[in-house]
């Protein structure tokens, strides 16, 4: 969804350590980064991405978003992301609205 409405989706697949997403960021230099859980025993790595990306010094560089069937945005609010939706057409919308779009 968000490739179709323009925008440039780099994927770093399933069970991404947060070395790897550090890494990332620094590379590709994004203005988000979207984390999706699909079951309850991942979500609580979430925090330990955006923990780990703040202790990079990149935290203030992108806004995070969170999605996926277990989440919600009391949990969003929880790990730090900047947003969370339910699906993947809010995505796009919160997306498009956090870049002032």
């Amino acid at each position: 969804m968000l490739e179709g409405s323009g925008f440039e989706v780099v994927n770093l697949g399933i069970n991404v350590d947060s070395d790897k997403f550090v890494a990332a960021v620094k590379e590709q230099q994004p203005q988000i980064l979207c984390l999706s859980a699909l079951l309850t025993t991942t979500m609580n790595y979430m925090k330990d991405v955006i923990e780990a990306v703040k202790n990079s010094g990149l935290r203030d560089t992108l806004k995070i978003m969170v999605g996926g069937a277990p989440l919600n945005a009391a949990f969003a609010a929880q790990v730090g992301a900047d947003a969370y939706t339910a699906d993947a057409n809010e995505c796009v919308q919160v997306a498009k609205s956090l870049l002032g779009k």
